[in-house]
């Protein structure tokens, strides 16, 4: 068995069974990659992937449990190098961050400044995406950490710490009538229609779980992925949203008010999403240091090696994210 044959098990199941791009990503030939898959199968005596006339299309029950495996060997050879190369690194290297547009157009900005002044050798890659993208990406190892408001699964082979919560405001045009309510209820926002967060994004849920509480079903305009999407549907009329507060400026927003919601909807929980058994490289801990200065180091090495952490606790203490955070 070769780290090479991992590696072909590993590329083709992550493109979606397709040898030429698996073969094109791994700079190696299809035939090669199809040659180091038969014999591994051949060595352990058992198939791997599903085929019909040569044509790979889904792993056999053996072949799931065989990607898994292969995945944390390869995750484990990755971290040996990410070690070796600790010894010798002077503040230097790469970051990939997985997240979504909220988080690094409202959230992030800031901190990416202060960290590129202080550690300007550290090249940060930003990788938008949704919640379970970010899961999958951190799980295979293609991103360092995610900022994400994911929640770890028991059997995850990622591990999520809570940083920050995110209270919702009501955005709505200048003028609306919700914006002479005294009192905002649920009852009165469900006579709006509403401009909604993808059902992938934590929020969706949020708003769905809180009106189906008081028994009502809010009637969703359009849902997006977008946040400033979302605030420019409300502002031509569209619908209203619910926003995470931090996405929302009176300044900058103008044509448009945001009215406190913190009231009718639970904040969501911003984590930090990383690998189980990772490590701890110098420019990750760096960027941590600075993104979430609150999370001492000895926490984050318990959560990597897989240790019990008190994620309620932790949400409960959690600062509020606020634009402050781009200052």
């Amino acid at each position: 068995m070769t780290i090479q044959q991992l590696e072909a098990i590993c590329a083709i199941a992550r493109n979606r069974y397709n040898i030429s791009a698996a073969a094109e990503i791994l700079q190696r030939s299809q035939s090669g990659l199809s040659r180091s898959v038969k014999e591994l199968e051949t060595e352990l005596g058992t198939q791997i992937f599903l085929r019909t006339r040569n044509k790979v299309f889904g792993l056999t029950p053996q072949g799931e449990r065989l990607l898994r495996i292969g995945q944390r060997i390869l995750q484990d050879v990755k971290t040996m190098e990410q070690v070796a190369g600790d010894s010798v690194a002077d503040n230097t290297g790469d970051i990939r961050i997985a997240t979504n547009h909220t988080h690094a157009r409202y959230v992030l900005p800031g901190i990416v400044k202060e960290f590129t002044r202080v550690f300007p050798r550290i090249t940060l890659a930003l990788q938008q995406c949704d919640p379970g993208q970010c899961r999958d990406l951190i799980a295979a190892g293609d991103a360092d950490v995610g900022i994400s408001t994911i929640a770890a699964k028991p059997a995850d082979s990622i591990v999520t710490i809570p940083v920050y919560r995110l209270p919702r405001c009501i955005v709505v045009p200048q003028g609306h009538p919700l914006t002479y309510e005294k009192n905002l209820t649920l009852e009165k926002l469900a006579k709006f229609r509403l401009i909604s967060n993808h059902t992938a994004f934590a929020g969706r849920s949020i708003i769905e779980e809180s009106f189906s509480r008081e028994g009502l079903k809010p009637v969703i305009a359009c849902s997006v992925t977008d946040t400033d999407v979302c605030k420019t549907y409300v502002e031509i009329g569209l619908g209203i949203a619910v926003l995470a507060t931090v996405a929302f400026n009176q300044t900058v927003d103008r044509g448009l008010v945001g009215l406190d919601a913190s009231h009718l909807f639970r904040s969501s929980i911003l984590n930090l999403v990383l690998r189980r058994h990772g490590y701890l490289n110098q420019p990750l801990e760096s960027f941590l240091s600075v993104f979430a200065p609150h999370i001492h180091r000895e926490l984050l090495l318990k959560a990597l090696d897989g240790a019990n952490i008190d994620t309620e606790l932790l949400s409960q203490r959690a600062p509020v994210a606020t634009q402050q955070l781009k200052s």
